[in-house]
């Protein structure tokens, strides 16, 4: 099988919960410094918006830092339209993009 193909089935075989990081935009906001953070399921696209201001950012800190394109977040959860909870705790599950 080759690499695209790998890719692909990968991102179209994640489990419920697991989303891959695409990329994130860091904005100066009043109170200090906002990300938005963008995710795909492999069929749709989500994103979230963290505060460092407010005590979730606990919960990004790590992964806002080290977070790498083809990243798996596990752990997240939808909250409505395309958005996912902030309140969500992202745990790494790897890279789509590293394979054997």
């Amino acid at each position: 099988m080759g690499k695209f193909k790998q890719i692909f089935f990968k991102s179209n075989n994640l489990n419920k919960g697991e989303f891959v990081y695409k990329n994130k935009k860091k904005i100066q906001g009043r109170n200090g410094d906002m990300y938005y953070i963008f995710f795909n399921d492999g069929v749709k696209s989500y994103r979230t918006c963290i505060d460092t201001t407010y005590r979730n950012y606990q919960n990004w800190h790590r992964f806002i830092q080290n977070a790498q394109p083809g990243d798996i977040a596990k752990g997240l959860v939808i909250k409505g339209n395309n958005m996912i909870d902030a309140d969500s705790k992202p745990k790494y599950g790897g890279n789509l993009y590293s394979y054997k």
